[in-house]
Parts: C-alpha cells; sequence; structure tokens
C-alpha cells in the first residue's frame, strides 16, 4: 500500500463523523467567542456614581 492511498483513505474513511465533528468544533468556538465579547462590554449596573455637587 504506498502513502498516496493511505493519505487519501485518511480523509474518506468515516467523512461523516468527521464533518460533523468539524461542525461541532466550530459551534462550540463561535458560542465561547461570542460569550467572551458579551462579557467584555461593561454593566450598565456598573457605572460609576455621578460626583456630589457642593
Amino acid at each position: 500500500m504506498n502513502w498516496g492511498h493511505r493519505f487519501k483513505e485518511l480523509f474518506t474513511r468515516n467523512w461523516r463523523e468527521k464533518l460533523i465533528s468539524l461542525l461541532l468544533a466550530f459551534l462550540f468556538w463561535y458560542m465561547i467567542k461570542a460569550q467572551d465579547a458579551r462579557s467584555t462590554l461593561p454593566h450598565p449596573s456598573a457605572r460609576p456614581a455621578p460626583a456630589a455637587r457642593l
């Protein structure tokens, strides 16, 4: 068995499972990235209190 055939077989065997795992990995990455972007925004209740006027 030559290397070209083995390399091709590596990608073509169980291709559905590999495609599903790639899709799940992308979705998890996207969800983590979106959550991280949301958590960096300051919360509205975290605003500093206005300074007292004299």
